[in-house]
C-alpha cells in the first residue's frame, strides 16, 4: 500500500467521502442491513450532510484519493445515557478493496491521539451486532463490550453493541 496521509476533511471531499461510505455500507452491511436500504442511498443527500458535519471528520488520502473516512467528536451526543463517556467514533470506513491495510487502525490512532490530547478519558463506538468484521477490528484495536440499544437504519431496527475504550 502506498503512502496514506491522515487529515482534516476540506468540505470539498464531501463527494469522495460520500463514494466510500456507500461502497462500505454496500459491502460491509449487505446480509445486515435491508437490500432496499443499501440499494436506495441518496447519494446526493448523503453529500449534503457530509458538507453540513466536515470538520469532524478526518479522511485517508493516498495517490488514488480519499480511501476512507473517521467521523468522531468530543462529546458524547449520541451516547447521552452514558453519561460517563466523553467522545465517540461515530463512523470508520475504508474503501471495501482496501481493507485490511492499516487504514483503519491509522485513522483510528489518529482519533485517539485527538481526543486524548483535548483532555478525553473514554470513548464509545457502537457497532451493528451483526457485522461481525467491525466487531472483530473495535475488539483488536482494545475496545470492551459495553452495553446494546437498538437502531433504526431505513424502515427498520438493528442492535448495535457499544464498545468502550479508555483513552
Amino acid at each position: 500500500m502506498e503512502d496514506i496521509i491522515i487529515r482534516r476533511m476540506r468540505i470539498e471531499d464531501a463527494e469522495a467521502v460520500t463514494d466510500v461510505l456507500i461502497r462500505s455500507w454496500q459491502t460491509a452491511y449487505r446480509g445486515i442491513v435491508s437490500d432496499e436500504c443499501l440499494d436506495n442511498m441518496d447519494r446526493t443527500t448523503l453529500i449534503e450532510r457530509r458538507k453540513k458535519q466536515y470538520k469532524d471528520y478526518i479522511v485517508a488520502e493516498s495517490d488514488k484519493g480519499i480511501v476512507g473516512f473517521c467521523w468522531y467528536m468530543n462529546d458524547n451526543s449520541y451516547s447521552k445515557e452514558l453519561s460517563d463517556i466523553d467522545s465517540e467514533i461515530v463512523a470508520i470506513y475504508v474503501l471495501p478493496d482496501l481493507i485490511r491495510e492499516g487504514i483503519g487502525k491509522k485513522m483510528f490512532s489518529h482519533a485517539v491521539e485527538d481526543l486524548k490530547g483535548q483532555g478525553r478519558k473514554h470513548m464509545i463506538i457502537w457497532c451493528l451486532k451483526d457485522n461481525v468484521n467491525g466487531r472483530r477490528f473495535y475488539e483488536k484495536m482494545g475496545g470492551t463490550m459495553n452495553g446494546e440499544h437498538k437502531i433504526r437504519i431505513g424502515n427498520d431496527d438493528y442492535d448495535e453493541v457499544g464498545y468502550l475504550f479508555c483513552l
